[in-house]
């Protein structure tokens, strides 16, 4: 099951990827894939949605810095995102 989130994670990141700047429109189609790939993982619909929102209102607008590509910098907000979701910080053994 998380290889195929990941694996679906993966290609909606790639709308972003050669983009100079997070975009409304972009962002929408990024996270549209997002949702319906927690859906499938059998994610409860009422918390992909706010998860998707609370993305979605940290992501439009942001300038990328000159070391991260879009695709980078979504991929970190998610990340940050999910480990809120998930209860805590996220921690490297």
């Amino acid at each position: 099951m998380f290889n195929n989130l990941t694996e679906k994670l993966n290609s909606a990141f790639k709308v972003l990827k050669g983009q100079g700047k997070i975009t409304e429109i972009n962002v929408a189609e990024t996270l549209k894939e997002v949702r319906r790939a927690l859906l499938e993982a059998d994610v409860n619909f009422k918390t992909a949605k706010e998860f998707t929102s609370n993305v979605k209102n940290k992501a439009i607008g942001q300038n990328v810095l000159t070391t991260l590509n879009p695709g980078q910098l979504m991929v970190k907000i998610v990340k940050d995102e999910l480990t809120t979701l998930m209860g805590g910080k996220f921690r490297r053994n």
